[in-house]
């Protein structure tokens, strides 16, 4: 007689082949991509000519032929989005406020580091700024920074607020490390497209982001260049996905990328990619 263990094992074993190599799931749809090249976004804008992260540095990659735009957001104590990259001012303004403990009103005081050569004075901007540009560009990558995986769930709303007021869900990626938070923004708002930031900083790393994969349902796979020979790509392919890849500032490895057929990069560097 069969005993229950050895039924919950098949069931299981038999539910784990399911979900990695037969089920697909129903992907948004992504009509900004090129059909004949990569897709180029500007990651974090111009940061080679102008301070990252600003309307100055994403207007300078417009003006450089990019694609679409790649920024970070934080929410502040005030619950304002705004356009950063790290969790305090510590590399940007040589200051050590903490991004979710300061008010806008006295973020946008203080002036940013400028990149060599850089006349222009550079401040935080709010996630609303970027707006005006959208009618510039194909698309826009919005990632949102998160500390640990427990936290910065409290951002979400506001953008799900900021998403349904403009409308740009045809243009619009959101992405992050965090997989809890994009499993969560699925939840509340399934017609956001999601891109998965492919972790690798973890034993059996491929693994930890398979089984995240499978429960957050993303639209897209981003995923580091020194990766895009990962089995992982090819099983991200297969089940659909876009694959777009982070971050490529050297032709060769740009090459590289076209040759296994992927979708879009990232890149600071948008003269020379080109």
């Amino acid at each position: 007689m069969i005993s229950f263990s050895l039924i919950f094992l098949i069931t299981v074993s038999l539910s784990g082949v399911y979900l990695i190599f037969i089920w697909k799931w129903r992907k948004n749809r992504q009509s900004f991509y090129c059909n004949d090249k990569p897709f180029l976004f500007a990651h974090r804008g111009s940061p080679c000519c102008i301070t990252e992260n600003t309307i100055l540095s994403f207007k300078t990659a417009i003006e450089q032929g990019a694609d679409g735009l790649e920024f970070d957001i934080r929410l502040t104590r005030d619950n304002k989005i705004i356009i950063f990259h790290d969790s305090d001012l510590i590399r940007m303004a040589e200051r050590t406020e903490k991004i979710n403990e300061t008010t806008y009103s006295k973020l946008k005081e203080y002036k940013l580091k400028k990149t060599k050569g850089q006349k222009e004075t550079a401040h935080i901007p709010l996630l609303e700024e970027v707006v005006p540009l959208l009618n510039e560009i194909k698309a826009i990558n919005i990632e949102i920074k998160s500390d640990a995986l427990l936290k910065g769930a409290n951002i979400l709303n506001p953008l799900i607020q900021f998403l349904d007021l403009y409308q740009i869900d045809n243009k619009c990626i959101v992405s992050s490390f965090n997989p809890l938070l994009l499993w969560k923004l699925k939840s509340k708002r399934p017609k956001t497209i999601i891109g998965f930031l492919y972790y690798r900083n973890i034993i059996c790393h491929s693994w930890h982001n398979l089984i995240w994969i499978i429960l957050c349902r993303p639209d897209n796979l981003h995923i580091h260049f020194d990766l895009l020979d990962h089995w992982i790509v090819g099983w991200a392919q297969r089940k659909g996905l876009k694959i777009n890849s982070y971050t490529i500032n050297d032709k060769k490895t740009f090459e590289k990328a076209k040759k296994n057929n992927i979708d879009g990069v990232f890149t600071d560097n948008m003269e020379y990619i080109k």
